[in-house]
């Protein structure tokens, strides 16, 4: 493995990108089928990871993160593919080397990661639905393991790597929920659903300047009661109607004379 990472930083520092990111794809699947996914590097500073399987992983994914990334689910399946098997909502038994309490925090900062970067390719593609769900589902990963969840003075290595990326998530989720509320107080949009497309201007800043959308798809649920504000991502929809969705069981309560009428 280390001779395909080592080979793969010197690709990355020429310039060869793509050569780099093969050679990166190559030593995780080597490190993943042969050879003990916790091998640490020593004496890296407090602000990398010591695990050389992170290390690589984190390569990996920049190379997806990148604004306008040539690599893609379409141009690299392989890696896509790799990086896809470890959302979190993947099956447990899809990476069993990963044992015992560092095996599975190191799985955790994978997972954390992982949707991270698929959040990041969906919204790369415009679908900004996707990227909140992704977001979500890290944010829920981060929260099991306390020293993921919230950036603290102190932190060193893996611990202060992911807490970061949380950090960075849940600042881009609030974005995004903010931006929905603004633009749907401005249009209006009822029903609590998710994936309403709203005829409104949207304005995006990117990498190439600023470009203008003539929909805009929110990406989260506003709670259907009416008189609450709550809007977040993976709301409880009503088990009738499939529809309408709730940020708690007390406003679903609230609310269930007046949306009753609505399944007759």
């Amino acid at each position: 493995m280390a001779s395909l990472f080592n080979e793969g930083q010197k690709h990355y520092d020429a310039g060869r990108i793509v050569q780099a990111f093969e050679l990166y794809r190559r030593a995780i699947v080597q490190i993943l089928d042969h050879e003990d996914v916790l091998q640490k590097v020593p004496g890296v500073p407090e602000q990398m990871a010591q695990e050389v399987l992170a290390i690589v992983w984190i390569n990996l994914l920049a190379c997806f993160r990148e604004s306008g990334s040539p690599f893609t689910q379409e141009s690299s399946p392989e890696a896509y593919s790799l990086v896809f098997s470890f959302r979190p909502t993947a099956p447990l038994r899809a990476h069993p080397q990963f044992k015992g309490t560092q095996g599975k925090r190191l799985l955790k900062a994978m997972q954390i990661t992982a949707s991270f970067a698929l959040g990041i390719m969906a919204w790369e593609k415009g679908d900004r639905a996707t990227t909140s769900k992704r977001y979500k589902e890290a944010l829920d990963v981060a929260a099991t393991e306390p020293a993921f969840n919230t950036m603290t003075p102190g932190l060193k290595h893996l611990d202060r790597v992911i807490a970061y990326e949380v950090q960075t998530i849940r600042e881009n989720l609030a974005g995004l929920i903010q931006n929905d509320s603004i633009t749907t107080s401005m249009i209006g949009s009822g029903g609590g659903l998710r994936r309403d497309v709203l005829n409104a201007p949207h304005t995006r800043i990117g990498e190439a300047g600023i470009a203008q959308q003539d929909s805009f798809v929110v990406a989260s649920d506003a709670c259907g009661r009416a008189g609450c504000t709550e809007r977040g991502v993976g709301f409880k929809r009503c088990s009738a109607c499939k529809k309408t969705a709730y940020c708690s069981v007390e406003c679903q309560r609230e609310d269930w004379p007046t949306h009753k009428a609505t399944h007759k």
